[in-house]
């Protein structure tokens, strides 16, 4: 079952007594702990309790848990959270002797990462399946993005012309949580809907923050300065790593096609250059040689074993590295003899 057919599911059919959620979003997994709660407590049920499969947690209190009755309704929610979805022999078979008798006073909601294929083998996933439904939390790909923001936005009240989605698509795909975090935001304003690209990004501007949006526009100017800058308010605010490292890792795409030439409206929509950035982007092609987009390309290799292997490399001085070739590639020479003496 995917997410999207799960509140329809709950009206018609109520809460089985066992449901489980894996999805590779912590947005959607909430998302679907919420239907639900919801659904609780439409049901009358008030009692629920929540366990983490951690190094403290003791498998023994599931049983328990479904051998003792409420002591203020007839149903308890129970919710278990599987962060690595390896319950282990022993949760396995705790899972397994859970699933022979599922209790009648509990509902109990598994919830964990998307499923590797050797996860999907197991038995005691299989054991889950034929228990009670399966849920599928996972992001949209970027073809069915649009249509999920534009929902999403629906359910924040904020109104949005097709290309302020594309617009929203471009940024936060990937990063779905972002996402629901500006859209909250936006619907906080008093701007006229449905709301365009230029007006969220006037609203981005005026809530005065350095998101990695307004460092990419500095970059696009050639604006080194200012570039710096609004790095330096990100990595001092300690901005995610991995979304700077996808932002820089998009641009060099948009680069790298850019260079490669003859490229038509729709094919620079399609790599998430508007209309009125054609020009910005064609000057920013010219700016910086393909030597330099190389340079580039193994400089954000180095960043990505910095973040996810811990090289021992310094994440500022790579950072500005990369934003110096970005907006200065003449300055490089400059930069190194200072930064790597």
């Amino acid at each position: 079952m995917q997410l999207a057919e799960l509140e329809q599911h709950l009206k018609k059919h109520g809460l089985p007594a066992l449901l489980s959620v894996f999805g590779d979003t912590p947005l959607l997994l909430d998302d679907a702990l919420q239907l639900v709660r919801a659904q609780a407590r439409a049901q009358g049920i008030d009692e629920r309790t929540r366990f983490i499969q951690d190094q403290q947690f003791d498998w023994s209190q599931l049983i328990e848990q479904g051998a003792n009755f409420g002591l203020f309704s007839n149903l308890r929610l129970v919710e278990l959270e599987l962060p690595d979805a390896k319950p282990g022999r022993e949760g396995a078979e705790a899972l397994k002797q859970y699933c022979a008798e599922l209790p009648d006073d509990q509902i109990l909601v598994i919830t964990g990462p998307k499923l590797k294929q050797e996860q999907l083998k197991a038995k005691w996933f299989q054991l889950l399946q034929q228990a009670g439904p399966v849920v599928q939390a996972n992001s949209p790909d970027r073809r069915q993005l649009p249509n999920f923001i534009q929902q999403r936005s629906q359910r924040h009240n904020v109104s949005l012309t097709s290309d302020a989605v594309q617009l929203l698509a471009d940024w936060f795909e990937g990063n779905l949580l972002a996402l629901d975090q500006e859209l909250q935001k936006l619907a906080l304003t008093d701007l006229p809907q449905p709301l365009t690209p230029q007006a969220i990004m006037d609203a981005a501007q005026d809530q005065s923050r350095f998101t990695v949006f307004a460092l990419q526009e500095a970059i696009l100017a050639g604006d080194l300065k200012s570039a710096l800058k609004r790095l330096q308010r990100l990595l001092e605010e300690e901005a995610e790593i991995a979304i700077l490292n996808w932002m820089l890792q998009r641009e060099l795409q948009k680069l790298e096609r850019l260079q490669q030439g003859n490229l038509g409206s729709r094919e620079l929509m399609s790599l998430g250059i508007w209309r009125n950035q054609e020009g910005a982007y064609q000057a920013f092609a010219k700016r910086i040689s393909r030597e330099h987009l190389a340079r580039l390309s193994r400089l954000l290799v180095r960043l990505e074993y910095a973040f996810k292997r811990d090289s021992g490399e310094d994440f500022a001085t790579l950072y500005c590295h990369a934003v110096v070739l970005l907006c200065a590639p003449a300055k490089e020479p400059e930069f190194i003899s200072s930064c790597y003496a």
